[in-house]
């Protein structure tokens, strides 16, 4: 009701958008958009506590506002925001440092509390660490709010971090922030935008959803009530209200919806994350994601198709890094979509942060890839990428890998670690190999890796 008053223009104080209220954080040392509602053509003036400098903007004719402000070097000390536009509002308790954005589907909604029958490993020692990061750490979460036409204004309240608020936040989300918070001596703002089984279709545009052709957005779909499988449904109540709000770069999570259509995720994807860029209008931001899980979808290969698609965009797009999670499943969690090691898949993103954005030194953030495959004396020998320094896991019981003769099907293999980035593999039932594979099933859990510990990315050659 408070947004519809204040569009209608009963309400004459200066609105600022979603993002902006108690609490919040602001990216470190950069100029921060700043936008809202005002009076119709009124000068509106922003002002931060940190400098005592103000900032001023005209609002059109429907009291649209915008402005950049700069920030300083991030800092545990409160600040304030007046904005005004002849009358002033305060925003209170504002710290400046590193602002993440995490979305996706289910596993990144996942509270660090767990859901039901489902939990999160150790997740009753992390919220009594939780107090640790009181005043490091804020909280956002948006709340679901699906439309056909894009959104100005969404909910959006920031919380600081207490055992009561982390316990219903995203766990990947939060276990990110608190290593970043750390390492980085930082306070860490992340904002949460997720909804479990969401299509990657969800979070796009509708005009980049109409170039694709399949997607149906006639008069019939808008005669209904937008839900979690509208196409376009998220993107427009949930991400374009945020857009431009300063951040460091974007955390993601989601894909399993789409297992069934995985020949399209890898340009679709790929699209949703140019699309985010060009609303942020901030760089070619850093777009962090997450591989889905082993997990048995009753079809053999498709998940492991999709895993492959999301391999495909960190090569094709710019500044995108994926976190593998082999490893990352129990064996009793064959069926289990949510697996509980969720603090891993956290470290493992502010790796990749703190590696490719912060440029952190003597880090090894990125899991072995598959490079190439040679045969050699009826022997298949595969070289690997993002081992040569530390060269991999283990030389013995390496399991998880597959070979298969020409015409033949595939059996288990026999692996011999040659050096620190190939490996030779054979069976006595294949004379002259035709193709690897290594966990390439919708469920298998591999123990081979990087000798940083980091799991070797599912692969197959005969692609």
């Amino acid at each position: 009701m408070a947004l519809i008053l204040f569009v209608c223009g009963v309400k004459a104080i200066v609105r600022p958008a979603s993002l902006f209220n108690d609490g919040m954080v602001l990216q470190q040392q950069t100029e921060v958009k700043f936008w809202g509602r005002a009076k119709a053509n009124a000068r509106v003036t922003v002002k931060g506590s940190w400098n005592g400098k103000t900032y001023s903007c005209k609002a059109d004719a429907e009291g649209r506002w915008q402005l950049m402000l700069p920030t300083p070097k991030g800092s545990y000390t409160p600040y304030s925001v007046t904005l005004s536009d002849g009358k002033k509002t305060t925003i209170k308790n504002v710290l400046i440092g590193e602002v993440w954005f995490a979305s996706g589907q289910s596993n990144m909604e996942m509270m660090v509390y767990g859901f039901g029958n489902c939990p999160v490993e150790n997740s009753a020692r992390y919220l009594t660490e939780s107090l640790r990061f009181k005043d490091k750490i804020r909280l956002v979460t948006i709340p679901r709010f699906p439309l056909r036409q894009p959104a100005e204004f969404v909910d959006a309240d920031w919380k600081e971090c207490t055992p009561e608020n982390v316990r219903r936040f995203s766990a990947v989300g939060y276990f990110f922030a608190t290593q970043i918070a750390e390492k980085m001596d930082v306070p860490v703002g992340i904002i949460c935008n997720a909804w479990g089984g969401t299509r990657v279709e969800c979070w796009l545009s509708r005009d980049v959803l109409e170039g694709y052709g399949d997607e149906k957005l006639n008069a019939e779909v808008f005669s209904k009530r937008a839900d979690s499988g509208t196409p376009m449904a998220m993107f427009n109540g949930m991400v374009k209200p945020l857009a431009g709000y300063g951040i460091r770069g974007f955390l993601w999570y989601q894909g399993e919806r789409n297992v069934w259509q995985h020949a399209q995720y890898a340009q679709r994807f790929g699209d949703m994350i140019r699309l985010w860029r060009k609303e942020w209008n901030q760089g070619e931001l850093p777009f962090l994601f997450v591989e889905i899980a082993p997990y048995q979808y009753n079809s053999d290969t498709r998940a492991a198709m999709l895993r492959e698609a999301q391999c495909d965009v960190q090569h094709n797009v710019e500044n995108a890094y994926m976190v593998c999670t082999n490893d990352l499943v129990k064996p009793y969690e064959t069926t289990q979509i949510h697996p509980c090691m969720k603090f891993e898949v956290g470290e493992r993103l502010s790796l990749l942060a703190l590696s490719k954005v912060y440029g952190v030194k003597g880090i090894n953030a990125q899991s072995p890839e598959f490079q190439k495959m040679e045969v050699k004396d009826g022997k298949a020998i595969l070289s690997f990428s993002n081992t040569a320094e530390c060269g991999f896991n283990r030389f013995a019981d390496i399991q998880g890998f597959e070979i298969r003769a020409f015409g033949g099907e595939f059996c288990p293999a026999v692996v011999r670690v040659l050096n620190r980035h190939q490996v030779e593999v054979s069976s006595p039932l294949v004379k002259t190999p035709e193709a690897v594979r290594y966990c390439f099933k919708d469920f298998q859990i591999g123990n081979f890796g990087s000798g940083d510990n980091l799991p070797l990315i599912p692969f197959r050659t005969d692609r």
